[in-house]
């Protein structure tokens, strides 16, 4: 059966080909081809012969990443569709109208992507014209000339700049993999420099349910009138060489993060013992 419907959507290429679709742009024809077969797996090759150019994958990620359309393939998985066992070569538009949001966020990116600055501060312009907005690996990758450095640098934002970059794995288990928040256009906590690794991190946070060891605290209860994150604590501080382990590591929120920095709050009874 699924031969037999592939086989009748190859012939309704060449009908669309030749009578129905816009010759003048690959996009066009792309465009309406996968709305008029929504959530229906497409085949690379299908795609080829609608596009009429063997570019036709970079049309498609054009459709996705320039003009908002959910479109899923094999070669970016989204875990929310998991069910999906999509080829690397195989396509499905999963809602009929684009996001608007998502393309307004391209063509930001594309705009900050020319400018000559550090990809830092790239990365940080895109998260202060998008805070509170999910924002995509795909996004922040193209806005780092496709450099894989870009979490690195979203990790330094957070870790070392004390700006409240929310992810899957700090704090917001509601997010994807690889979806980031940017909570306030204001640092949260001042400059610091820890270098914690990512491994570390995420162990940390999963040790400690994504909750401030001290008050419960979780970012589910963020408000702008209490804006805190979560934060790394050394239980030995870092400046008396306190290590970067999993075992000197707690998560606290940052209001109580302060207090036990002012000498108000007591964390003694807390250990990873």
């Amino acid at each position: 059966m699924a031969d037999v419907a592939y086989e009748n959507r190859c012939l309704n290429v060449n009908v669309v080909c030749e009578h129905s679709y816009d010759f003048n742009a690959a996009m066009s024809r792309l465009r309406q081809y996968f709305t008029d077969h929504l959530l229906i797996v497409l085949e690379g090759n299908e795609l080829e012969i609608v596009a009429g150019i063997s570019e036709y994958a970079r049309r498609v990620r054009q459709l996705r990443v320039e003009e908002g359309y959910r479109i899923l393939t094999g070669a970016s998985p989204d875990e929310s569709f998991s069910e999906l066992s999509l080829k690397p070569d195989q396509y499905i538009l999963i809602e009929p109208t684009p996001d608007i949001s998502a393309a307004r966020r391209w063509i930001v990116a594309n705009r900050i992507r020319k400018e000559d600055t550090s990809v830092r501060d790239k990365i940080l312009k895109f998260l202060l014209e998008n805070v509170g907005q999910v924002v995509t690996t795909e996004e922040l990758s193209y806005l780092a000339g496709n450099k894989k450095e870009f979490a690195r640098r979203v990790r330094e934002l957070r870790t070392e700049e004390g700006y409240a970059v929310a992810t899957k794995i700090t704090g917001r288990p509601d997010l994807k993999v690889g979806q980031y928040i940017l909570l306030s256009a204001d640092r949260i906590a001042p400059p610091h420099d820890r270098h914690i690794d990512i491994a570390t991190q995420k162990a940390v946070y999963l040790r400690d349910n994504n909750a401030c060891r001290a008050c419960g605290w979780t970012i589910v209860k963020y408000t702008l009138a209490d804006p805190r994150i979560l934060e790394m604590h050394h239980l030995k501080e870092h400046v008396e060489r306190g290590e970067n382990t999993v075992q000197n590591l707690i998560v606290l929120c940052s209001r109580c993060h302060d207090k036990v920095h002012a000498k108000t709050l007591d964390i003694s009874h807390i250990t990873n013992g």
